[in-house]
């Protein structure tokens, strides 16, 4: 007999191997633990020491700005110390000579200085400032007022002789405050002929309107009617297509009135396919009253002498106050750390400040054509004397436009019309043709509507019937034969001949609604020809009666 043999493992030692495999495990995750606590407490001391350096760059930045900005502020206060002595060193002179003229000026209006203290005042001036042109402007002032020819004569020669233009406009200015009117207007006239008809300034045009509404009097010898002329034909020549450009822009001008149509012809617009043309050229037509008006208010505007005497008397100031070249670097350099000031240090805001006051200050240079275009087109900051007198000067060009602005679309106007209605279209020259074409439409119409009828499923309640017929013949046999078999085609017989009276039902009622919607759209398609052949011979009653008479003079 076999004996059993026990065996016994010690596992002692593995047991004890794996506690301590498992102590060690859980001190390495309670590590892990701890570290992953460190590292979120590190990275959070991170984040907060990164807001705290974008806080200290931050303040930083703006500790650093508001330095820049308190050095530019104090730089400019000495520098402006600098710049103003400098001024009063250098051109202190001419700022006295202005004032001085000013005051001569008003003086002479209210005759309140003796002509001894005048004389003494400019000569002394005059040996102050050896350069600048208006001192002997001034002496020659102050020589009229004290009725010396001579020293007259000799200041002006040397007046011209420093600066011709500028001591013409103003010495023809001050003739035409004392109502000297031929002395005026050879100064005026030398004016005049130092400008470039390509080369015209607002100001220039101011005094040219000035002249043109009768502002310096009457010009009996004719010194200055001629350059009008010259400049009027030196811009012709001067480009092979100035007639077409202009006509081109004053067609441009007189498109911005065109009259917008909508709701005024709501049939053609909607189903005449000419609508377009019609629309483009009869809202030509209906803009001619305004565009006349416009320009009639212009052309005949009131000139009020006396304001615009005034205007020019200021002009005369403005160029008497105007710096000199000679002063304008260090004028510029005033103005800028002024600006410095103003913005409290913030030079980038200075010199945004100074290029904007240049730019509103600076005079646009054009031509005398595009200066008399831009005063009739711009709504704002021309005077009423101005926009008359560039109508009158530009009325050829402004009728050019305006008739080609007109004509342009009257060739593509329509002499007959294609109407366009649920599918059916029809054509009509002037709307009298009413009768056949809601005829033709009402039998377009009726063809529509046969061919609906004719799509429906009109068998259907037929063979229904012929079904219900023989399913009883056989369910009527069947019964014999085999009943239960008879009494289900019986049941089918029923079912078929009950689906037939509902199929017939449907027909009749489908067949009833496509005559009252093809009735509904007769009567509707035939009212939409009558309005819109009615639109159509308003808009050719329209046409006729505005070509009927002569294209009108919107400059006259």
């Amino acid at each position: 007999m076999a004996t059993s043999t026990s065996v016994n493992i010690d596992l002692h030692g593995i047991e004890r191997r794996i506690d301590t495999l498992s102590a060690a495990t859980r001190r390495i995750q309670e590590d892990v633990s701890h570290n992953s606590q460190k590292l979120d407490s590190l990275n959070s001391d991170l984040s907060r020491v990164q807001s705290d350096l974008r806080t200290l760059k931050k303040s930083f930045e703006q500790f650093v700005n508001e330095n820049r900005k308190a050095t530019a502020l104090q730089k400019a206060a000495t520098e402006l110390i600098r710049v103003r002595q400098e001024l009063e060193q250098q051109f202190g002179g001419y700022k006295t000579v202005r004032e001085t003229m000013l005051g001569v000026l008003q003086a002479t209006d209210l005759a309140l200085v003796k002509k001894t203290t005048i004389s003494q005042v400019t000569e002394e001036l005059m040996l102050s400032t050896p350069d600048y042109w208006l001192a002997p402007c001034l002496v020659a002032v102050s020589a009229w007022i004290g009725n010396d020819r001579d020293l007259a004569s000799r200041a002006i020669a040397e007046a011209v002789r420093r600066d011709e233009e500028k001591t013409a406009l103003t010495m023809a200015l001050i003739c035409r405050r004392n109502n000297r009117t031929d002395t005026c207007y050879e100064w005026l006239s030398l004016y005049f002929a130092r400008q470039s008809a390509a080369n015209f300034t607002k100001s220039n045009f101011t005094y040219l309107n000035a002249y043109l509404n009768g502002v310096f009097g009457p010009d009996e010898k004719h010194m200055c009617d001629d350059y009008v002329a010259k400049w009027m034909k030196e811009i012709q020549e001067n480009g092979g297509d100035f007639e077409s450009r202009q006509v081109e822009q004053w067609r441009d001008f007189c498109s911005d009135f065109t009259v917008d149509l909508e709701g005024q012809f709501p049939q053609l617009s909607s189903c005449v396919q000419e609508y377009s043309a019609i629309s483009e050229y009869i809202g030509r037509i209906r803009s001619v009253d305004s565009i006349a008006s416009t320009f009639s208010k212009m052309k005949h505007t009131e000139v009020d002498q006396q304001k615009l005497k005034k205007d020019i008397d200021q002009t005369l100031v403005t160029l008497i106050s105007r710096y000199d070249a000679k002063e304008e670097p260090l004028r510029k350099e005033e103005q800028y750390l002024t600006a410095v000031r103003r913005f409290d240090g913030d030079t980038a805001a200075a010199k945004a400040y100074i290029l904007e006051s240049e730019r509103r200050q600076t005079e646009e240079t054009i031509d005398l054509i595009g200066q008399m275009t831009n005063v009739i087109v711009q709504k704002e900051g021309s005077r009423p004397s101005e926009k008359k007198t560039a109508v009158s000067f530009l009325s050829s060009y402004i009728r050019g436009g305006f008739e080609r602005y007109i004509t342009e679309k009257k060739e593509s106007f329509p002499q007959a019309v294609t109407l366009e209605i649920d599918g059916w279209k029809g054509a009509s020259r002037d709307g009298t043709d009413g009768p056949a074409l809601k005829a033709d439409f009402q039998r377009y119409m009726a063809q529509r509507h046969q061919a609906s009828l004719q799509s429906l499923p009109s068998n259907q309640p037929k063979t229904l019937k012929i079904a219900a017929l023989v399913l009883a013949v056989l369910g009527a046999v069947g019964l014999m034969a085999a009943p239960p078999l008879g009494v289900i085609l019986l049941v089918g017989a029923l079912f078929c001949f009950l689906n037939s009276s509902k199929a017939a039902k449907r027909m009749a009622e489908s067949t009833l609604q496509m005559s009252a919607e093809y009735s509904t759209k007769l009567a509707e398609g035939q009212q939409r020809i009558d309005a819109a052949l009615s639109e159509w011979e308003r808009a050719r009653r329209v046409v006729q009666e505005f070509e009927r008479e002569q294209l009108r003079d919107v400059v006259a």
